[in-house]
This record gives C-alpha cells, sequence and structure tokens, in this order.
C-alpha cells in the first residue's frame, strides 16, 4: 500500500496572477494542494478598468474565505515583466484597506515573490528557491508576531474574563463541550495554538490533532508555529499548547 505524502501544517497561502487566470495554492509546511482557480473573460492586457475590478473583487472574496480560518499570510507571485500584484495591491489599498491597515491580528501579512505558479510543478518550484523561502518565511513572521501581540496583551491586562488555558485537559474539556453540535467554545476562545516542538514531543499526536479539527469546525482559529518562527519560544514558555481569546 502506497503511503500518502505528509501534508504538514497550513502556511500560506499563494497567488499566482497568469495572462488569463489566477491560481490559488495552500502552502503546506511538507507539500502544496491546489485551492481555486479565478478565469479571467479575456487576457489581462485587454480587460477594461469594469473587468480588472471585478476580477480582484472576486480574489478579495476567495482571500475572505481563508482568512475567516485564520490564514493570514499571503503570498502573491508575478511572472517578471508584469505588474499584476501590483494592480491588485492597489486595488486592495483603494477598496480594502481594512485587509492591510487593520491593527492587531485581523491585518494579513503579504509577500511578493517573482514568478510564475500557473502549475503545481511550477507553484512547487517556485516556493523552494531560496528567494522565495526568505520572504515566506518574513509573511509568517510577520503574522505570528501579531499573535505573540496578542497573547502578551491577555497577560498584561489580567483581565479575569479574558481565558488563558495552557492545559491539555482544560483546553480539550471547553473546546469538547457538550459534543460536536456545542459550538459554545467560540464564545469563550478565539485562538488555539500548538507549536510544532509539542506535537513532535507528545506521543498522542491523534489527541492533538483531533483537538485541533474539532476546534477549527466550532469555529476557534488553529495554528500551529513552525520550530523555524522565531517567535516559536514565547508559546513554548506555555507547554506549546495554549488557547486564549483575543482582547481589544
Amino acid at each position: 500500500m502506497k503511503k500518502r505524502p505528509k501534508r504538514g501544517f497550513l502556511v500560506a497561502l499563494l497567488i499566482g496572477f497568469d495572462e488569463k487566470e489566477i491560481h490559488a495554492w495552500k502552502v503546506y509546511s511538507h507539500s502544496l494542494r491546489f485551492y481555486k482557480t479565478i478565469k479571467l473573460t479575456r487576457k489581462w492586457k485587454y480587460l477594461d478598468d469594469k473587468q480588472i475590478y471585478h476580477s480582484l473583487e472576486e480574489l478579495v472574496n476567495l482571500i475572505r474565505l481563508v482568512i475567516r480560518d485564520g490564514l493570514k499570510s499571503i503570498l502573491l507571485a508575478n511572472p517578471q515583466k508584469n505588474n499584476y500584484s501590483t494592480i491588485f495591491l492597489n486595488h486592495i489599498n483603494k477598496h480594502h484597506q481594512w485587509l492591510v491597515r487593520s491593527r492587531g491580528y485581523n491585518r494579513v501579512s503579504i509577500g511578493e515573490i517573482v514568478g510564475t505558479a500557473n502549475t503545481l510543478e511550477g507553484a512547487n518550484y517556485l516556493i523552494s528557491q531560496e528567494k522565495s523561502l526568505d520572504i515566506i518565511s518574513e509573511t509568517t513572521t510577520d503574522e505570528i508576531n501579531l499573535l505573540v501581540k496578542q497573547l502578551n496583551k491577555i497577560i498584561n491586562v489580567g483581565d479575569p474574563n479574558k481565558l488563558l488555558l495552557y492545559s491539555l485537559e482544560d483546553i480539550e474539556a471547553l473546546i469538547y463541550g457538550k459534543g460536536k453540535k456545542d459550538k459554545s467554545a467560540a464564545d469563550k476562545l478565539d485562538f488555539l495554538i500548538v507549536t510544532e516542538n509539542f506535537i513532535n514531543r507528545n506521543k498522542q499526536k491523534n489527541r492533538i490533532h483531533r483537538l485541533m479539527q474539532i476546534a477549527n469546525n466550532k469555529g476557534i482559529i488553529t495554528k500551529t508555529i513552525s520550530i523555524e518562527n522565531p517567535a516559536v519560544d514565547r508559546f513554548d514558555q506555555f507547554g506549546g499548547l495554549l488557547a486564549f481569546k483575543k482582547t481589544n
């Protein structure tokens, strides 16, 4: 029986601009998966302003779906000698400033890569390049630093009504609640953070993955922090597993 390749944890959304299509890929720590394709009515250079607007609005709506699930690192792959990503960034700054200028964890982190990502092979090759890896690291680090700020706020405010849990049993008890259909945990928790170190040293990996899946299903943002992320030590200070609600 052929063993399935390891997918890893979700890292970023890769947007690949092409002449007649916009390709979206989910970037995992050990793989890349196709997400969606937006087809343009004609080639970019023949689109009028109204057609460009509607195509970019479709892309914004696609991004809305992933950030709703807690993915805030967006990578834009732009072919050489083209300015598609610049057009998109100008569109965001004009019509959707909430994407890039929000305070706290609501803001997305955007990185730009030069190259094409219109096929699985091309996208894989692009993100494997050293320059691309550096940009991915910078973009995701920016996102995780926003999470650290949220965690520090909870600690500094010291509000007893704001939960901060770092016991596996306590987190399970709250998230599982009264069963799979009980969504009340999302009223008390916004984030479930798990570090790669915690997963690697835990013998009950299925238990951890089940917790993360159910938390995600109940509307709690789940995030795995890579060993290589500079901010991982802050979360490992709490044992590598913690859940909390953000504060204003």
